[in-house]
């Protein structure tokens, strides 16, 4: 299987490290405002602009089109052994720790001060008026893993749509755009405790 394993570096958010282990068999591919170095990664420069990152991330076929399986990994998660072999889901991501409730985690983004207040409110308020339900799954979207087919670039056209008219906050978007496809992808999603025996995590700059 053709794979990609893709980060983003952007701003002054993370430090960059090459990965210590390698999967020899994927592509590795890097988008970053910076000029940095990498015997792993194929650099591609890419402006800094929020929504831009996510439309990479959402939609990385349209920038490297012609993998069987796509692999988002945030800059600040690192494996410390090589990925076993994934289960055979359309979607892979983690499981949130804390959250199951989107509503939950607009609050949380609120307190933590994640986005313009105002344009999450607006959309949060259309989630509850089109009756969008509570403990419906959250994620956290720093591990993706994505097989390209009609029902995942669906909901990746679906969740990009609404990162782009509202919040960059794409975790506050996944699971509503679930809930808007007929046909839905298959999902695994992979708890805390055995992502934590995978990957590490590393602090950001900031």
């Amino acid at each position: 299987m053709k794979t990609a394993i893709i980060k983003g570096l952007f701003g002054s958010y993370d430090f960059w490290a090459d990965p210590r282990i390698v999967e020899p068999s994927a592509d590795y591919h890097v988008f970053t405002d910076q000029k940095i170095k990498s015997k792993v990664y194929e650099v591609h420069q890419l402006a800094h602009k929020p929504k831009l990152e996510r439309r990479v991330k959402i939609l990385p076929w349209e920038y490297l089109p012609g993998y069987d399986r796509y692999i988002w990994v945030d800059a600040n998660i690192h494996p410390k052994q090589p990925m076993k072999q994934l289960p055979d889901a359309d979607i892979i991501c983690l499981e949130h720790p804390d959250r199951n409730c989107v509503y939950d985690e607009y609050k949380a983004c609120l307190r933590l001060n994640k986005d313009n207040p105002h344009v999450m409110a607006e959309q949060i308020n259309k989630y509850r008026e089109q009756g969008f339900p509570e403990n419906a799954g959250m994620v956290q979207t720093g591990l993706l893993v994505r097989k390209p087919n009609d029902v995942t670039v669906e909901h990746a056209e679906l969740w990009y749509k609404e990162v782009e008219t509202h919040s960059r906050r794409d975790q506050l978007s996944f699971h509503y755009a679930f809930w808007q496809q007929q046909v839905k992808p298959t999902v695994y999603a992979i708890g805390w405790q055995d992502f934590l025996t995978t990957f590490k995590l590393t602090a950001h700059k900031r």
